[in-house]
């Protein structure tokens, strides 16, 4: 039977392969993501940062064998790596999901909850001399537990508002951008819970520290799939994020957004017929942002006179617009392709048969051959 230690040994050695591999994957993945955003791309050292301390930690910890010296030492050490790793982890949610003021708050609480980490450990190592400090440890492990508990409370209503603002204003669900906010999100935090845990007890650290490596892979796996993807979110969420500066200070527009007027009713809906006319809605990756900037008003005008007005969602009214529109275009040419109708209205030949199955009941031949009997 294998000792203890060489299990510790080779749990720390893959962990060290797994972070070094995953922020080698980061960094490659780099060279072909060209349409991303600036946000995306200051996670993406970030998140190499972090695996790289993480890889650092997992080096320290297989050279001086901290853990074998006593499950509070590695305990000790743990927290001083994995506290800054889990924030920027956390950090790249919000950075792709929050406001600035938002952001500004969460760097505020995380770097207090690491520098009160740091001061513990330097106060408890002079006072006891060595590296066993009980009640340092246990300030250094209630800080890393409550600031943990404030990386997964305090993003939810943000990373939730995002998430529902992407798809109501483009033209289909987000779903990379969804799935990295909320199911990457969940299992890491989740692991990162354990791990606050688990860090105290030795044989559930094994347990622990093979879940965090399925969980960081996950993570990264979702990152970069997110990174091929995101070009079409990218306008919802800069335009969502913008600022002013006032009196020195950053802050996030507040709009009061009285109802529209006639006139402005009228003039939106003469701009969106020409836009028809023209058959923009036939383009790909369309979005209420690039909408808004071919009718030369702004996106909260365009979104405020649908719920007005059409008393729709940017996503719902786009979609109701190209399906009736296929329907048109099924009549007046029958001889034409499912592939054809789909590309001409803007739809994906599968989107197009889900909203005539959804809307009708029928699929696109069935309702084709109702439609166009003589």
């Amino acid at each position: 039977m294998l000792d203890h230690n060489i299990i510790l040994i080779i749990l720390q050695a893959s962990s060290l392969t797994m972070t070094l591999g995953l922020a080698l994957i980061l960094f490659f993945s780099w060279f072909h993501q060209l349409d991303t955003s600036r946000e995306y791309e200051q996670m993406r050292w970030l998140i190499m940062a972090a695996l790289l301390l993480l890889a650092l930690h997992y080096v320290l910890q297989i050279v001086f064998g901290f853990r074998a010296q006593g499950a509070d030492v590695g305990a000790l050490i743990n927290m001083l790596f994995y506290a800054p790793a889990i924030y920027v982890f956390s950090y790249s949610f919000i950075r792709l999901a929050g406001r600035r003021s938002f952001q500004r708050r969460y760097i505020v609480v995380t770097s207090a909850s690491l520098l009160f980490i740091a001061a513990c450990f330097i106060v408890g190592y002079v006072h006891y001399g060595s590296l066993h400090m009980p009640a340092a440890l246990y300030a250094m492990g209630a800080c890393f537990f409550l600031s943990i508990l404030f990386c997964f409370v305090y993003p939810t209503n943000e990373i939730n508002r995002m998430r529902k603002l992407a798809d109501d204003e483009s033209d289909q669900l987000q779903v990379q951008y969804n799935l990295f906010l909320k199911t990457s999100s969940r299992i890491l935090y989740a692991t990162a819970l354990l791990m606050a845990i688990g860090i105290y007890f030795t044989p559930m650290l094994l347990f622990v520290g093979t879940m965090t490596l399925i969980a960081m892979l996950f993570f990264v796996v979702s990152f970069i799939a997110l990174g091929f993807n995101i070009g079409s979110v990218n306008q919802i969420i800069s335009t969502e994020m913008d600022e002013v500066t006032e009196a020195g200070k950053e802050t996030v527009v507040e709009e009061v957004k009285p109802s529209l007027t006639n006139d402005q009713k009228e003039s939106i809906s003469t701009l969106i017929a020409d836009w028809k006319a023209q058959q923009g809605y036939g383009a790909a990756n369309l979005n209420s942002s690039l909408l808004a900037a071919r009718l030369n008003i702004s996106k909260r005008l365009l979104v405020q006179y649908l719920r007005e007005v059409e008393g729709k969602t940017f996503r719902v009214w786009l979609s109701d617009l190209r399906l009736e529109e296929a329907k048109q275009l099924i009549i007046a040419h029958p001889e034409y392709s499912n592939e054809t109708i789909a590309e001409a209205c803007g739809f994906s030949r599968s989107h197009l048969q889900v909203k005539f199955k959804e809307s009708t009941g029928l699929t696109t031949n069935d309702w084709r051959e109702a439609h166009t009997q003589t």
